[in-house]
């Protein structure tokens, strides 16, 4: 079953890019749409901010902004130097409703940290931007122990990278249901064929409790 099957024909996507220099204004298009879905009165916290080239681009316009990164950059921004785990570990993230997990590899560690200590109330709308860059960890067989945990499975399987899009799917769904949120909406482009990167734009929604205090979704066995 291949990823739009799954969300449904209306899921809202982004076209697919087919080359590098074509990844900018994808990355730029699906945070605008995740904005948008949140609003701009959001607080954004940008766990891999870098030089600031989203912040100049589109997370500006948001109400607060604030970035991580392991180096110091010169510009205005507000930003935590570190290693964005330990600092997503001890900041409280309530404040925030978009997070910007852009990594360079593979953003699933960072997205289970963030699944542990947001809580999202029923009904709340959060916006999630991951760019996932386990491609060539897959074309060797490896999902890594966070992806793993999610898509829950740790074995080691050649091929896996034909099964790319169900694994982004499966490992969506996992961090949904750790959130104790529905996915709204999902925006979605691949970048640079080579490098099997893909954009994801998320918008999450804290599942209703039903009479017997569970969440709708757990109780549908998603």
């Amino acid at each position: 079953m291949t990823t739009a099957s799954r969300f449904g024909a209306g899921m809202k996507r982004v076209g697919k890019i087919k080359n590098a220099h074509a990844s900018k204004p994808a990355k730029i298009e699906i945070r605008r749409h995740v904005l948008d879905a949140i609003g701009c009165d959001a607080a954004v916290f940008d766990a891999f901010a870098g030089a600031g080239e989203m912040y100049r681009n589109i997370w500006h316009e948001a109400r607060a902004y604030v970035g991580c990164d392991l180096e110091w950059h010169r510009d205005g921004r507000l930003a935590y130097v570190g290693d964005n785990r330990r600092v997503m570990r001890c900041i409280d993230l309530a404040p925030f409703a978009v997070f910007d997990l852009d990594a360079h590899g593979s953003p699933w560690e960072q997205a289970t940290i963030l699944a542990a200590r947001r809580a999202v109330a029923p009904g709340e709308r959060i916006g999630l931007v991951l760019t996932e860059g386990s491609g060539l960890n897959l074309k060797t067989g490896k999902l890594g122990n966070a992806l793993g945990q999610l898509v829950g499975m740790t074995v080691r399987l050649d091929g896996m990278m034909r099964w790319q899009d169900d694994i982004l799917t499966r490992a969506i769904d996992g961090l949904a249901r750790r959130m104790r949120c529905a996915v709204e909406a999902r925006w979605q482009a691949k970048g640079k064929t080579g490098a099997a990167v893909v954009y994801v734009g998320l918008v999450l929604r804290g599942a209703m409790a039903d009479r017997s205090g569970s969440a709708h979704e757990r109780a549908r066995g998603s």
